[in-house]
């Protein structure tokens, strides 16, 4: 599935798509949706992990398991629990530990020169009914497009985003994305 695909489609779960490895050998991740200015990822991590640098992007990245995860980014070492963003840029030398497990995290990256993403998490009971959003991606709970629940980590795109429920309460990460005005629609996708 190509990069283009991946973004042209509504809904996208992690099965959907096969791990490819991180840029730097050491972990996979599974590119969800992309284009040339942004993307988002799942990515597995297993003990300590060095991240593939990104000149020029700025990322997110979101632990799903309720064990969270330390993340070092430069000489700074903080926890980062379940749902809690973490943000640093793609220059930073980063490594995050789960300890002696594995997780997933959720991340996203936008190039700085092409714009930026706004986000939240929140807690839905019932429709996503907020303006604005772009993506939504699943983090836990019961979040429902008609009678099939998503698993966490799925991407569900602006035009299925008025199809989503939570009937027992879920967990979205709610995605805005917003592009400079002299920013180049030519540059090139993230590896």
């Amino acid at each position: 599935m190509t990069h283009r695909a991946r973004a042209d489609l509504g809904i996208v779960r992690p099965s959907d798509v096969a791990p490819t490895p991180w840029a730097n050998g050491f972990g996979v991740t599974r590119v969800l949706a992309a284009r040339p200015a942004w993307r988002i990822s799942l990515a597995e991590i297993e003990g300590r992990m060095p991240f593939s640098p990104f000149p020029g992007a700025d990322r997110v990245l979101i632990p799903l398991g309720v064990e969270g995860l330390t993340l070092a980014i430069g000489d700074e070492e903080r926890f980062v629990p379940q749902h809690a963003g973490a943000v640093f840029r793609g220059e930073d030398l980063v490594f995050a530990d789960t300890g002696r497990g594995s997780g997933s995290v959720v991340t996203f990256m936008t190039r700085r020169e092409s714009g930026r993403m706004r986000w939240r998490v929140r807690s839905v009971d019932g429709a996503i009914t907020e303006e604005g959003v772009d993506v939504a991606v699943v983090l836990r709970g019961d979040v429902m497009v008609g009678t099939e629940a998503l698993p966490p980590g799925t991407v569900i795109g602006r035009e299925l985003l008025a199809d989503v429920e939570s009937r027992a309460g879920g967990t979205v990460v709610l995605i805005h994305l917003i592009a400079h005005r002299m920013a180049s629609p030519i540059s090139l996708p993230f590896p």
